[in-house]
């Protein structure tokens, strides 16, 4: 898990998606709503599908490519798989049982470089 996560609010523009990922070397960016619902993940391949001149126009909530799946932080690696793969995601929120604040995330990549080991 890596802790801390990069996220933006749902009014967030495209432009905003973009600098996060570029700023914080990520592929992939949590969207949140005012209320503080993890609505899911836009992800660099995501964002790939909006032509760059609407970047500006288009805001993170309704860009959302992928759904925020959850797993506890003592998930075994083989429960992680099985939820990202179930899932067909490439990052899983880490959240505390009760917590809506995340903790981390685990991305595709993480879970590959775990596996490997």
């Amino acid at each position: 898990m890596r802790h801390g996560v990069v996220s933006v609010s749902q009014s967030a523009t495209l432009d905003g998606v973009a600098r996060a990922m570029r700023e914080h070397a990520v592929h992939g960016v949590l969207v949140v709503a005012d209320d503080g619902e993890l609505l899911g993940w836009v992800t660099a391949r995501g964002l790939l599908r909006h032509p760059a001149v609407q970047w500006h126009h288009v805001g993170a909530g309704g860009a959302v490519d992928e759904p925020c799946i959850h797993v506890v932080p003592s998930a075994s690696l083989a429960a992680a798989i099985d939820a990202m793969v179930a899932g067909a995601v490439s990052h899983l929120t880490v959240v505390r049982p009760g917590s809506r604040t995340p903790d981390g995330v685990v991305s595709d990549l993480d879970l590959v470089a775990a596996q490997a080991r």
